[in-house]
Parts: C-alpha cells; sequence; structure tokens
C-alpha cells in the first residue's frame, strides 16, 4: 500500500521572508508532508504594462510584497532536503525557469498552476526535466481538460482536481471529479485544495487522491490573498497521518477477521469457564461443575455445549481453566519431530507458571521466556531450571500498566521505569547464563521514536552496546506495522520498514528478525519480505517465526497465512539460529498450537 503524498505550499505565506519560508518548511517536515512547495514569478515578466483590473492592482501589489529571489528559493529547497522533504516549485511561463539557470536541478518536482494548465511551451519545458510533475485543472472545462491530458506523459505528470475559488466553500469542492478524472487519465491523480475546511481533504483521499497539495500557513487570520485557505501545521500534521493510514482505514471489503489488538482485547476482557470445584480423571465435566470468569483463555459460551457431559481425561483443581486439554490427550510429539526441532533450532515461548508442562509435552530443549513488569519485579530462582537447556528471554513491552518500555522517554519516571526493567532482565539474563553456561541473548521491542530515526537508532545501539559490554546481547526485534498496546492499535515508526535497514547495517546492529511482523509489513510498505530477510542475514542473531493474514493477522498458524508469506518463512529457517515459535495462543490447550506448529513446519521444511 502506496500513501497519499502530502504537499504543503507555501506559496506567497512566507510573506516574502526567508526566515518565514524557512520556519514553514520546518513546520511542513515535522508535519510528515512529502513535500514542499514554492511558486515564482519574474516580476519584469509577470503583468502587462497597462494592466489596470481591480483584481490585477491586487495582485500586482501582493506579488511583489511576497517576493522571494531564485537564489533564496534555492536555499530554502537545500534546507527542505536537509529536512527530509523534497522541495518543489511553480512556474507561470517558460522564461522564468532560466532565471534558476544550472540551480534548476535542486527541484525534485514541478507544478503547473490551474492558470497555465493550457500552456504547451511551459508544459513541455517541464517534461523536459524528466521529473515528478503536477498540473491542476482549475476553471478549465471538460474539452479542455481532454484535449491537454491528451498531450501528457503519464510517467511523468499527476493531473489534480481543483476548484479555483480562495476559499472553496464546503458545498463547492465536487470531489466526484477526481473519479472521474482518474477514468478519463487512466493512472494516479490528485487534489489540489483551496477549501475552507482541511476536512475536506479527508474526502478526497477517499475518492481515491494519491496527492493533497494544500497551502500551509502559521496564521490563517493573518494579512494575505491565500491565508485562508490555508491550514496551520497542526493541520497538516493531521492530514499527513490520515493520508500515511488512508489505505488501511478503508480496507476491510472482505470478510470479517478480527484484528490481533481485538482478540486480546477478547481474551482479556472476555469470560471462558473455569472449574467450580475439583473434578476428577474419567468424571463427566457438567454445567454445574464450572463457571465463567474473566480471563478467556479456555472454552466461551459458544463452544462449551460441545464438551459438557464428556468426561475430563485429568484431574483439575478448582478454578482450573476449562480449556480442550481437559477433554482431549495431549499432543505428543513423535521422535521425528523432535529431533527436527533440535536440528533447526527451534524453540518455545513460555512463561514461568507454564514452563514445566510445555516442557514435559514438547522437550525441545530451547525455550524463551516471555517477561512481564510484574515478573522482573520478583525474584527468579534459576536453580530450578534445567541447565542443559537453551533459553532466552523477552524483554517485557510495559513498564507499568500504562507505559510503553522507553529508555529514552522524556517523563522522568518512564525513563527510570525502564532502565529498570532491562537492568533486571539483564540480571536474569546472567543468571541463567551462569546456570547454563551458555549466551542467554534478550529480545526487546524498541518503539517510540522521539525526533529523528537517525537519532532513534544512535540512542538504541549505545545503549544496548553497553549491556553486550557487560556480557548480555539485547536485540531490537522487528516490528509489526500496527503495535497492539493496552489493547488499541498505535502504528509504528521504528525498526519496521526499508529506512531502518540502512541504519542497522552502518551501526553493525544485532537484530531479532519477526518474520510474521515482517510479513504484515509488506502488505503496507513497499518492500519484499523475503528479499529483508536475505538482506539483514548477516545482522540477524535470532528469530521469531510464525505466519501473518493481511497487516493485522498475526501469530497465524503455518500455512494458514497468506501464500506469499511462504519465501520470506522459508528463508528463515534456512537460517542458522533461534526460532522461536510465535503462533497466538499455542501455549493453550496443552500446547496443542505449538506441537501443531512444529509438525507443519516439519512437514514444510524437513
Amino acid at each position: 500500500m502506496t500513501s497519499a503524498r502530502i504537499i504543503a505550499e507555501i506559496g506567497i505565506n512566507h510573506n516574502g521572508m526567508e526566515e518565514t519560508a524557512r520556519a514553514l518548511i520546518n513546520a511542513a517536515a515535522a508535519s510528515g508532508a512529502w513535500g514542499v512547495k514554492f511558486q515564482y514569478r519574474n516580476l519584469a515578466n509577470a503583468y502587462a504594462d497597462d494592466a489596470r483590473e481591480l483584481g490585477d492592482e491586487i495582485l500586482q501589489k501582493e506579488i511583489r510584497r511576497n517576493y522571494l529571489a531564485p537564489a533564496t528559493i534555492v536555499k530554502l529547497s537545500q534546507h527542505a532536503l536537509a529536512r527530509g522533504i523534497q522541495p518543489g516549485i511553480s512556474f507561470f511561463t517558460p522564461d522564468d525557469i532560466a532565471d534558476f539557470g544550472g540551480d534548476i536541478g535542486i527541484f525534485e518536482f514541478f507544478k503547473i498552476p490551474s492558470v497555465e494548465f493550457t500552456n504547451l511551451p511551459l508544459i513541455k519545458r517541464i517534461e523536459s526535466f524528466g521529473k515528478y510533475g503536477l498540473i491542476s485543472t482549475g476553471a478549465y472545462t471538460e474539452a479542455a481538460i481532454r484535449r491537454v491530458l491528451g498531450t501528457l506523459d503519464r510517467k511523468l505528470w499527476v493531473p489534480l482536481h481543483c476548484i479555483s475559488n480562495y476559499p472553496v466553500g464546503i458545498p463547492n469542492p465536487k470531489l466526484g471529479y477526481i473519479t472521474h478524472l482518474r477514468g478519463l487519465w487512466g493512472a494516479p491523480v490528485g487534489y489540489s485544495s483551496h477549501d475552507e475546511y482541511w476536512e475536506t481533504c479527508l474526502l478526497a483521499l477517499q475518492a481515491g487522491a494519491a496527492v493533497i497539495e494544500r497551502h500551509i500557513t502559521f496564521d490563517k487570520a493573518a494579512d494575505g490573498l491565500d491565508h485562508s485557505s490555508s491550514s496551520t501545521p497542526d493541520e497538516f500534521a493531521k492530514l499527513a497521518r490520515f493520508a500515511d493510514n488512508m489505505n488501511l482505514i478503508l480496507a476491510g471489503d472482505g470478510p470479517r477477521v478480527p484484528n490481533q489488538g481485538e482478540l486480546l482485547n477478547l481474551q482479556n476482557l472476555g469470560r471462558s469457564f473455569y472449574a467450580r470445584a475439583p473434578i476428577a480423571a474419567g468424571e463427566a465435566v457438567s454445567g454445574e461443575k464450572v463457571v465463567l470468569r474473566a480471563p478467556r483463555t479456555g472454552l466461551g459460551q459458544e463452544e462449551i455445549g460441545d464438551f459438557l457431559g464428556r468426561p475430563a481425561v485429568r484431574t483439575i483443581g478448582r478454578g482450573t481453566v476449562i480449556d480442550r486439554s481437559v477433554f482431549e490427550k495431549p499432543v505428543t510429539l513423535p521422535p521425528d519431530a523432535i529431533d527436527f526441532a533440535r536440528a533447526k533450532r527451534l524453540s518455545i515461548p513460555v512463561r514461568f507458571h507454564d514452563l514445566a508442562s510445555i516442557e514435559a509435552r514438547i522437550p525441545l530443549g530451547n525455550y524463551e521466556f516471555h517477561l512481564s513488569f510484574g515478573d522482573v519485579e520478583r525474584a527468579i530462582d534459576t536453580a530450578m531450571l534445567t541447565s542443559s537447556n537453551r533459553y532466552s528471554v523477552h524483554l517485557p513491552d510495559y513498564v507499568s500498566p500504562t507505559q510503553l518500555m522507553d529508555p529514552f522517554a522524556p517523563a522522568e519516571d518512564q525513563r527510570r521505569a525502564s532502565h529498570r526493567v532491562l537492568d533486571r532482565t539483564v540480571a536474569f539474563a546472567k543468571a541463567l547464563q551462569d546456570r547454563t553456561g551458555a549466551d542467554v541473548p534478550v529480545v526487546g521491542s524498541f518503539s517510540v521514536v522521539h525526533g529523528s530515526l537517525a537519532a532513534f537508532f544512535q540512542n538504541h545501539a549505545e545503549l544496548l552496546a553497553g549491556y553486550r559490554d557487560a556480557g548480555v546481547t539485547i536485540m531490537p526485534q522487528w516490528l509489526p506495522p500496527i503495535a497492539w498496546y493496552f489493547g488499541g492499535a498505535v502504528r509504528l515508526h521504528a525498526m519496521n520498514n526499508i529506512a531502518d535497514i540502512a541504519h542497522i547495517k552502518a551501526l553493525n546492529l544485532p537484530i531479532c528478525m519477526d518474520i510474521c511482523h515482517l510479513c504484515m509489513g509488506d502488505k503496507v510498505f513497499d518492500f519484499n519480505a523475503a528479499d529483508v530477510v536475505r538482506d539483514l542475514a548477516p545482522y540477524t542473531r535470532h528469530v521469531h517465526i510464525a505466519d501473518a493474514s493481511g497487516y493485522d493477522g498475526e501469530g497465524v498458524a503455518f500455512g494458514e497465512g497468506d501464500p506469499e508469506n511462504q519465501p520470506a518463512i522459508a528463508a528463515a529457517m534456512s537460517m542458522d539460529c533461534v526460532k522461536v515459535i510465535e503462533v497466538w495462543q499455542g501455549h493453550l490447550h496443552g500446547g496443542a498450537g505449538f506441537a501443531k506448529a512444529v509438525l507443519s513446519l516439519k512437514e514444510l521444511y524437513s
């Protein structure tokens, strides 16, 4: 899925002041806009000497008052590039392009304004640069639009629906023309907005606009022609956020599938059945012997009817969850499946309370502790653990009921709690290393970006290097496009996209590659999951592995996810490192999901 490009038009809202223009560029970059656009008129060529219409008088005065010289615009464009935002410019005549000389290459895109829509010499001159071009259709008839579109190179141009009023009132945008224009053009189109309300742009995005161009200002009530039809930086940030997520917002045209956050909420907030009193092996489980309680980790109301009256296959105590393992004998793996799992270095995630039962039923000799912040506060007796096993540890995602793991959080209490959780987790890993005589790697979800992506990676690399020097390797894991924190959906902006790869390589950062997260990400971002696995193989020390469905179906059983995930899973299975099976709720029903996953992987990759 590709996000719409949001372009902040500075136009004449800089009031002829370079510093104001620079501040608007900074605001546009901070908002998440893709590009920032200037406009240029050579004052000597702009108006005829005998132009005497009232409108001409107003415009001439404003254009002269808001003039920026080419050298200034070039310098501002360099600043835009330094801020990670693409600079562009509108011209009104091909003659004015010559004023920029050899500096014309600084611009990443060009715009033909509505008033020059039929200016074929200008169109062809801009087309000669071979760069991204926008052309507004405002104020022109259907016949003129069809005629001009017929002259354009579809590989270079994006036509913009535009209503040339300043501002455009709520009844006037005629956004249905976006659909019509897309049909005429047969390629992406956009919307040049002069709307009184920025929210109209959201409807344009819904209508399929691939580009939104809108003026940016610090004060919509400021003196000037364009401020009233502009947006503030805060509004631009909202618009960019919606544009970044519009494809996801409009997804779902198919059978309803709950997302991972909903499943978590169903588990945590829903109810399943528990034993009201002890039930002996062979004793029938009746409705009187069970009671509904939270959380939903067993059979729910819609499922229990298929099991009531059947005998328990094992003795269970009062308060024990009623799941399939009460009625079905535990899954046992045949020796060849265990041999396969050990050869492939497969591992199972565990909590302290279920390690013994999982180890008895699925003796892979490799387990990963998934810790909560409560776990790390308690004393952990590693002497109770099997010394011949191999272990890894997953850092808690949370450091309190309301705070994420974030060692660089602005809030001191969150920052301090994060470092405490890190330190105590590392102490546990060291104790495990002493117990087993083997390395115990730690996996963490570091997901919060403060400032630039480069600063995020640099800060975390330095932090984790300190722990590595102390004897424990902490690896950031590859993250999904959306995380289900606190039962909600949070868009993530680090460790999940192509831009992260260069930072990982530059810092030689050891990572955990989460294949499920990666496969969900390639439904949102422009990458191929298997290519990323191979590209980051030299930096991958650990793997989390599961199948995925779409961009929010996490932990799907192997072979039940999207078929295009298979090359990435296969690439991961060929790697010589620990691979932790992370199928959703694999630990329930006596670890049946984990056992099934081992058998599926054996069938696919033995």
